[in-house]
């Protein structure tokens, strides 16, 4: 687990995997944030990072946040590699990651 405090929460592992309340079709299977760190913007409290390197995701390295008060549910991964050895032993098998 990361390190919290009165204002912060530090991530341990190299990707997260949020999941979020009232998620669009689109997002119900999580959003992954790769070097998530959590920072203030417009006066609200974001998860910010990159996406994952995968080469089937158009978005693959781009900046993303996510606001901190619509996340349920949460996993931390060590690193990219068992992040996506995971997911891709869920959508093998239909689990719930789409």
């Amino acid at each position: 687990m990361g390190k919290a405090d009165n204002t912060t929460y530090h991530f341990e592992g190299e990707v997260l995997l949020v999941y979020l309340m009232n998620a669009s079709e689109g997002f119900t299977g999580g959003i992954a944030i790769k070097k998530p760190r959590i920072r203030e913007l417009f006066g609200r409290s974001f998860i910010v990072g990159e996406v994952p390197a995968d080469i089937n995701d158009w978005a693959s390295g781009l900046k993303t946040a996510v606001a901190v008060d619509q996340v349920v549910h949460f996993l931390e991964f060590p690193d990219e590699k068992e992040y996506f050895q995971r997911i891709s032993s869920i959508s093998c098998s239909g689990g719930l990651v789409s």
